[in-house]
């Protein structure tokens, strides 16, 4: 027996709905999903010891935050 596109959109609709029983959660859940999606980015520090400052270089490294 050969599966139909069908078949497969129904299991996915049903493992779907076990995640979100109603279509308020759903549409919950993809508001929530969405908005993360849309905040800035966190900050990056980019630091070198291209001018052989290896103590200054040191100290940013030792004291920096995670």
């Amino acid at each position: 027996m050969v599966k139909s596109m069908d078949d497969d959109r129904l299991r996915y609709l049903q493992l779907l709905a076990q995640q979100y029983p109603s279509i308020r959660a759903a549409s919950t859940a993809i508001v929530d999903l969405n908005a993360q999606l849309n905040l800035p980015k966190g900050t990056e520090h980019f630091v070198s010891d291209i001018h052989g400052e290896y103590e200054a270089f040191r100290h940013v490294l030792k004291n920096s935050s995670a």
